[in-house]
């Protein structure tokens, strides 16, 4: 799992598709990504983007990474060396997403797994997901549709894989626990 404490970039290499074809995709780009844990015992993992370029051959993550629009997923298998969670969409009673949570809520279908490396963090997801726009209290939200019509625009498929790089606004995992 992830600590609570951890909020960390990751470089993102990012394919995606049709929505109803997870087995297509384009070729892969890559994007920043800001990874954080939440929730008692680290259950909630936050993947939000962050809209900045990415750099070829970037080492470290730039200094201005800020999210975006944020997935959020709850521990599904408590795994110690690989957990996986899944992503929700809808949040869960309660969490006041313009008060905790980082960005725009981005709902969205899929799982995600998480895993050690001597040198930080992986992430491996595939998810998808179907919005509709709007506005509540003058913030920009995204609606899901749980069935898109045929070839609704901003339905798609998406596959990560990430690996955590290093960052000055990285905080890191706390060890005192």
């Amino acid at each position: 799992m992830i600590a609570q404490t951890t909020r960390t970039a990751m470089l993102n290499t990012l394919r995606i598709g049709p929505y109803d074809r997870p087995y297509q995709t384009n070729p892969p780009v890559q994007e920043w990504l800001i990874l954080s844990g939440g929730g008692p015992e680290g259950a909630f993992l936050v993947i939000s983007d962050t809209s900045v370029p990415v750099t070829p051959g970037a080492a470290a993550a730039p200094a201005g990474l800020a999210e975006q629009n944020s997935i959020v997923a709850i521990l599904a298998e408590a795994d110690a060396q690989a957990p996986q969670y899944m992503m929700l969409r809808h949040l869960p009673d309660g969490l006041d997403a313009a008060l905790v949570l980082p960005g725009r809520f981005f709902p969205a279908d899929g799982v995600v797994t998480l895993s050690r490396a001597d040198d930080g963090l992986r992430l491996v997801a595939f998810g998808r997901h179907a919005h509709s726009r709007g506005t509540v209290g003058g913030r920009s939200v995204l609606h899901d549709i749980p069935h898109p019509a045929p070839n609704a625009d901003g339905a798609i498929n998406w596959h990560f894989a990430a690996e955590e790089r290093p960052w000055t606004a990285a905080t890191p995992e706390r060890t005192d626990r």
